[in-house]
């Protein structure tokens, strides 16, 4: 299974920096594939967690190669097993802005399930793209952001159903319980 984890890349938390690590962790300990945007903050403190145990974590860089990864976005490359990159071709090639949005469209379609940490408008781009795609998703409940109260109400208001909506304060149990669904139905609130 690919497990991609979106969140804040930047203005973390000692404490939600550990929590994001051990969902790394408990990704690789379950023989899942981390798949991030290849930025840092919140994604990158999981591919650490998952690396520390020999776990696989895939980058899907917003950049043509890892050149323009590093020097145009100044995203981090240590601990990434693979990257997958923006074709060269692409006609918006040179706007990041939406050469991250190609990238959001691509790490959530190639994933099976998404964790959501903290978070700001590219991972609330994140999160309605996965939501719309019917993925697993799982909140990491108070890690701040729109995690906290945003995800929630936006669901409210949509009236959408999703297949399943995991929320949970503690990392290993979310793995767990994200994992471990059969086609859900419910969104459910822990």
């Amino acid at each position: 299974m690919k497990i991609a984890v979106y969140g804040s890349a930047a203005d973390a938390s000692h404490e939600i920096k550990k929590k994001a690590r051990e969902i790394g962790r408990e990704i690789a300990r379950h023989g899942h594939i981390l798949v991030t945007g290849g930025c840092g903050g919140y994604p990158y403190e999981a591919v650490l967690g998952a690396r520390e145990i020999d776990g696989r974590c895939i980058a899907y860089s917003p950049a043509p190669d890892l050149e323009r990864h590093v020097r145009d976005h100044g995203f981090p490359t240590e601990g990434f097993s693979d990257f997958v990159f923006v074709p060269k071709d692409y006609e918006h090639i040179e706007n990041p802005h939406v050469c991250r949005k190609y990238r959001n469209v691509s790490s959530v379609a190639a994933s099976d399930a998404c964790i959501f940490i903290g978070g700001r408008i590219g991972t609330m781009n994140e999160f309605t793209i996965a939501y719309d795609c019917g993925k697993r998703i799982g909140i990491l409940e108070n890690s701040g952001g729109i995690s906290d109260n945003l995800i929630s109400e936006l669901i409210r208001t949509a009236g959408k159903e999703s297949r399943a909506i995991i929320y949970d304060p503690n990392p290993v149990s979310l793995v767990d319980k994200l994992t471990g669904l059969e086609n859900v139905i419910l969104t459910s609130r822990s």
